[in-house]
Order: C-alpha cells, then sequence, then structure tokens
C-alpha cells in the first residue's frame, strides 16, 4: 500500500523525485525501497564501490594486513558488504574494528562499480573517480594490533575466498581490517560495499 509521510524521511524522498520527475507527498504502491534494483542506488547518492587488490607482506615476524578507515570528519558512511582474501599458503585470517590509521595509502582507492559515477565520461580515459571521502584504504605488515576489535577467524585455502562476514558500516573515525595470521607470509585481499553522505542524525547525537 501506499505509504505516507514521505517528507520525514528525505533520502527517498530525493530517490523518489529523481527517478519519478516530480515531487511527491507519499510513496506510491510496489516500491520496497533497501530492496530495489542495484541501479537505483545512484539516485539515492549511494555509491556501490568495490576496492582494488591490495598486496600486503611477507615481512619477517609480522602479520600482513588488508585495512579500510573512515577518515574522521568525512561526513560519510561507508558500508562494507563483501570481504574476499587469498593468502600465500592455507592460514587463517582474522576480521577486526579498529580506530588506527596504519599502513601506507593504497594507490588503488576505492572505485564506483555503477560508472556514472564517473561522469564526464571521456572516450579512451581512465575511468578514474574515487569515493569522495577518500578513505584510508591500505596494506601492510604489524608485529600487533593494539586495541582493535577481533570480530572473527577464517579458513584461507590459499585460492580466492568470499569471507562469510556479517555486513560492517563504518562511521567517520572507525575501521575495518583482515589480517593473516600466518607471519611472513603474502596476503592479498580486497572488499566491496557501498558510500553514502550522512545525514547529522546518523553520525551524532
Amino acid at each position: 500500500m501506499s505509504v505516507h509521510g514521505l517528507e520525514s524521511v528525505p533520502r527517498y524522498r530525493e530517490l523518489l523525485d529523481r527517478l519519478l520527475g516530480e515531487e511527491l507527498d507519499f510513496i506510491p504502491q510496489g516500491f520496497i525501497l533497501e530492496q530495489d534494483d542495484e541501479e537505483l542506488a545512484f539516485l539515492k547518492r549511494e555509491e556501490m564501490w568495490c576496492g582494488q587488490v591490495l598486496t600486503a607482506g611477507p615481512t619477517a615476524g609480522q602479520a600482513s594486513f588488508v585495512q579500510l578507515l573512515n577518515p574522521v570528519g568525512s561526513g560519510r558512511i561507508i558500508k562494507i558488504t563483501d570481504v574476499w582474501v587469498i593468502t600465500t599458503l592455507a592460514a587463517v585470517v582474522q576480521t577486526a574494528l579498529t580506530t588506527t590509521v596504519r599502513g601506507a595509502s593504497g594507490a588503488a582507492g576505492l572505485v564506483p562499480t555503477d560508472t556514472r559515477w564517473n561522469s564526464p565520461i571521456t572516450p579512451a580515459a581512465t575511468l578514474a573517480a574515487r569515493d569522495p571521502a577518500t578513505p584510508n584504504y591500505t596494506s601492510g605488515t604489524s608485529v600487533a594490533f593494539g586495541t582493535d576489535v577481533l570480530l572473527g577467524s577464517f579458513a584461507s585455502p590459499s585460492t580466492w575466498v568470499r569471507l562469510p562476514h556479517p555486513v560492517v558500516v563504518l562511521a567517520p573515525g572507525t575501521g575495518f581490517q583482515v589480517n593473516d595470521q600466518t607471519v611472513n607470509q603474502a596476503m592479498f585481499a580486497f572488499f566491496a560495499g557501498r558510500s553514502r553522505i550522512a545525514r547529522p542524525e546518523e553520525i551524532g547525537p
């Protein structure tokens, strides 16, 4: 059925205004707004992204890691929906939440998988758009991970594996990392998810 009170949910009002080309006072029948086609994410100004593969290690006596940190003051919410990893030999990898900026910034960055974010598109040119939050997408090695909060441990069978990990939502100033529990071993990983501008009530009291 139609839902009134649309004006109290700006994200959805803006989506429907752009999609249908008119201002509405209610949600039309048939829309399930968080389960609609992926292509509608653009109209909500929600960027689908994929981080390019980063290589970590090996370094003697240290664990390899790949990390994504949403910068303090970014004003954005970054959601991680997919975590892919491979280690040189079969190993156990761990995931954790962090507030620590570590590693050298990855040169690849987060690339929109909806190419409309690359506008204007120039023939034969690189599709070079990046998440405007300029997240700290990094790789490196570490002896320990300090106050990081351990989430889970998963087998990495020396082939690419998508970790069966729950969705992680990063507020500004928080991050997520995956690390190889076998020291002095190379690890490769990349993440995928979504990013959007946060409304004030979503990131503060």
